[in-house]
């Protein structure tokens, strides 16, 4: 990020040996982004997408925090209660049915009895799966609101980055201000960031057998954005909307906003369709450059218990595939 005084200075020479010394075509790019950065730094409605994603997203959170609140207060209630069976059969409840058994008269008795206690077991055992679904359903609800609330950060603080940029560059005439955010793209971002989206591209591509990992319920398989964020310099946020994908560095921040589309190809493609960074609308000159990471139907077609054509979904952190077979 670009400053006042001696880094103003180094920003504007920057700026004017950029233009003397590149090429015809670099030097039309660098105009082009430059007249589309000049839009979006007098436009304040360029950002009305980044504070429509931080209503809605604060709006999720508020409706997950009483859910959260009532699951968690239900699976004590019933943890407890399992906790005391679970004492029950460990400190009496064993020794007791056995001695049933034991001094049964008559093979009646003790056909009875065993019947008896096996129900009791199948009844707890019953219980614990229940409990279980109850504690998977609390985590999943958990995880979607911690989701929720760093995505809700990460906005925000790109959103500051654009208040402090203008802020530190308040004197300098917006051309000026516009300039210091095309140079800051080209020499601190676009080859990092699209080095990035093309190593998770080929990750993807050749992986998602390995990504894919077996889902409860009515899903098939699950691929998990933590599975993808462990091994990219981005990292993503998958939600039902929307897939978010942040790359952050010391005065750099960017999201990328788009949707996981299915296309004729035989490729679901994560297609981008909004970018800010450090707060600004990114030109469509930017974005044509960026592309998100492919999934090939067929390989998720070869997975165990996958028959027919496959269904690609988003959801809070996990893309969701199922099949015709399930």
């Amino acid at each position: 990020m670009k400053g006042t005084g001696s880094r103003s200075m180094l920003g504007l020479l920057l700026g004017s040996m950029l233009i003397l010394t590149t090429s015809v075509t670099v030097y039309a790019h660098l105009t082009g982004a430059f007249a589309d950065f000049l839009v979006t730094v007098q436009d304040e409605q360029t950002t009305e997408k980044l504070k429509t994603e931080i209503r809605s997203t604060k709006a999720e959170i508020e409706s997950l925090v009483p859910r959260v609140n009532k699951l968690e207060n239900d699976y004590k209630d019933k943890q407890q209660l399992a906790v005391s069976q679970l004492q029950f059969y460990n400190e009496v409840g064993l020794d007791t049915w056995m001695n049933l058994l034991l001094q049964s008269e008559s093979l009646v008795d003790a056909m009875g009895s065993h019947w008896l206690f096996e129900n009791h077991l199948q009844a707890y055992m019953k219980q614990l799966d229940l409990l279980y679904k109850d504690y998977m359903q609390l985590q999943s609800t958990k995880v979607a609101l911690e989701g929720h609330q760093r995505l809700l950060t990460i906005i925000e603080d790109n959103m500051q980055m654009r208040n402090l940029f203008l802020s530190q560059n308040a004197q300098l005439p917006i051309d000026q201000v516009a300039n210091y955010l095309d140079i800051d793209w080209q020499s601190e971002v676009e080859k990092h960031l699209i080095q990035a989206l093309k190593h998770d591209t080929e990750l993807t591509e050749q992986q998602v057998q390995t990504w894919a990992t077996a889902a409860a319920e009515n899903a098939s398989y699950r691929l998990n954005e933590s599975w993808l964020n462990a091994q990219s310099d981005v990292e993503y946020f998958f939600r039902s909307d929307h897939v978010y994908v942040v790359y952050k560095k010391k005065d750099i921040h960017v999201i990328l906003i788009g949707q996981v589309l299915s296309g004729g190809n035989g490729y679901a493609q994560l297609q981008f369709e909004a970018g800010f960074f450090n707060g600004f609308l990114m030109p469509d000159t930017l974005m044509i450059e960026l592309s998100g990471f492919r999934i090939r139907h067929d390989l998720l077609e070869q997975l165990p218990g996958m028959k027919g054509p496959v269904d690609l979904r988003q959801s809070g952190g996990a893309l969701i595939v199922t099949s015709e077979a399930r």
